[in-house]
């Protein structure tokens, strides 16, 4: 499921543009994905290894789109944060540890995209679909985790659906405000 929303994010991206998707968020969704791998390696877990395999190609699909120029920066930064918040954390204490790490940083990794959405003068390229797909998906996951009684991911899974959805609230009102303003001006032409 997580590979259909970056699908979506990326049609979107391509027919709509980029507009308003911030390439610190997509970049993050790529590095912290490959540590997401690593965990479901480590697991056992072929469910959780390839659904977030199946995301990575259109999550590097939407950097490119967005343009390497623009976005290297971001990856680099994205890659140093996974290290030293994730990796670092799992290494010295264990996954348990990583998961939450992990739950932490994903919030942060959505703070680009809210600052992007109240800034940005379009948010067009954003789609409210693909992150109210990726809520449905993360509750998914929270269902796993605690039904393995993974405590440290489950904790991450609900601050992650609660920033995805403040995302969503953000995105959908921008939108709608967009469509009003296109329709008063529709209106007030000749």
């Amino acid at each position: 499921m997580g590979g259909l929303m970056a699908a979506i994010q990326y049609r979107r991206a391509k027919r709509v543009g980029v507009d308003g998707i911030s390439p610190l968020t997509e970049s993050m969704f790529l590095m912290v994905g490959i540590f997401w791998m690593a965990y479901g390696l480590t697991l056992h877990s072929a469910p959780l290894f390839f659904a977030t395999m199946f995301s990575a190609p259109f999550q590097m699909a939407i950097l490119l789109t967005i343009g390497w120029r623009k976005t290297w920066r971001s990856v680099l930064g994205a890659l140093a944060i996974v290290i030293f918040a994730i990796v670092l954390p799992t290494a010295l204490w264990g996954w348990n540890v990583g998961a939450v790490s992990i739950g932490i940083v994903m919030t942060f990794t959505r703070l680009p995209q809210i600052v992007d959405l109240i800034q940005m003068p379009s948010v067009e390229g954003v789609s409210v679909g693909s992150w109210l797909l990726s809520s449905v998906n993360l509750g998914l996951w929270l269902y796993y985790y605690v039904d393995q009684h993974h405590t440290g991911a489950a904790i991450s899974m609900v601050v992650t659906i609660s920033s995805n959805l403040l995302i969503v609230v953000i995105a959908a009102l921008r939108h709608r405000h967009t469509k009003e303003l296109l329709a008063r001006l529709r209106l007030a032409s000749p």
